[in-house]
């Protein structure tokens, strides 16, 4: 995720299915939202959570209503 994808994530997150996390994968989320959590703590987090950047794409596919490439 680049610098210019926070804003439309930190939006689109508003309104993502956030059940399909467990606890702690919502607050990361939550902490990167609100600014508590910066761009390249998130970012190792994304590397060490496949499934928290699956949903990450996913919510950012689903916002800019285009399929992002790999």
């Amino acid at each position: 995720m680049s610098m210019s994808d926070i804003q439309p994530f930190r939006s689109a997150v508003k309104h993502a299915n956030a059940r399909e996390l467990n606890k702690q994968q919502r607050e990361i989320v939550d902490a990167y939202r609100v600014g508590k959590l910066d761009e390249k703590d998130f970012q190792d987090q994304l590397l060490k959570d496949p499934a928290l950047a699956k949903w990450v794409r996913e919510v950012l596919e689903a916002a800019s209503k285009d399929p992002l490439n790999k």
